[in-house]
Parts: C-alpha cells; sequence; structure tokens
C-alpha cells in the first residue's frame, strides 16, 4: 500500500480502517470442500474410485467439474488423505495351494512356531 493510499483510508475511517485485515480474494479452489466431501464419502465405500482417472471421470459426469490429473491426485491423497481401493496385482499363473504351503513352511513360519512353543513352556 501507497503512502497516499494509506493517508486516504485514514481520513476515510480512522485509524480503525488502517487496522482491518483485508483478505486478498486469490484464484477459488478447482474441487470445492463441499464436492471434497462427496469424494471422501465415495472413497468410504466399499466399491470406492480404482483410480484417478476415474476420480477425474466422476467429478466431471456428476459435478461437472473438469479438474487436471495432479489437482485430483492432490486432493485425494494428500488433503483428504485417502488411499485408492485397488488390491496389489496378482498373476494369473499362480497357483492357490502353493501360497499356503509357503506359508507353513518358510523359515519365518518355522521361527515364529518355535518362538510361540518356547513362550508356551515358560508360561506353563
Amino acid at each position: 500500500m501507497t503512502v497516499q493510499r494509506w493517508l486516504k483510508r485514514y481520513r476515510e475511517g480512522g485509524l480503525s480502517t488502517l487496522l482491518e485485515l483485508g483478505k486478498s480474494p486469490g484464484r477459488p479452489k478447482t474441487i470445492p470442500p463441499e464436492v471434497r466431501s462427496l469424494i471422501k464419502k465415495q472413497l468410504s465405500v466399499a466399491e470406492g474410485f480404482k483410480s484417478y482417472q476415474e476420480v477425474q471421470t466422476w467429478l466431471l459426469a456428476s459435478e461437472g467439474i473438469k479438474a487436471f490429473y495432479k489437482v485430483v491426485h492432490e486432493v485425494v491423497r494428500y488433503k483428504l488423505k485417502a488411499k485408492l481401493k485397488v488390491p496389489r496385482p496378482r498373476s494369473i499363473k499362480q497357483h492357490k495351494g502353493i501360497e499356503e504351503d509357503f506359508k507353513k513352511t518358510s523359515f519365518l513360519a518355522r521361527v515364529n512356531k518355535k518362538l510361540l512353543n518356547i513362550t508356551v513352556r515358560t508360561t506353563s
């Protein structure tokens, strides 16, 4: 603020107008708070969203908001602190029984079993 503007404000409203804190308008958020709460609600549903691109499509279809991928990612991941409902990929060739067998016979399983036996003996 220049000295001229400062003096003009002082003459018009006195000391109280000089002490008022004004808020700069800034750019409005791409995804408003009301819509963010809707996204959070959708993410809490069991089906949820599988990708940020799916969130983008939902925003455009239901709310008419066109948002960049980066904006959607930032809002969902960092502002809402939410994660997408995506399971880890599994191979089609993977056999179901082999995984259980591995869990039973792996080194860690044997160590855990021995530790359990030791704790059972000491508590008995």
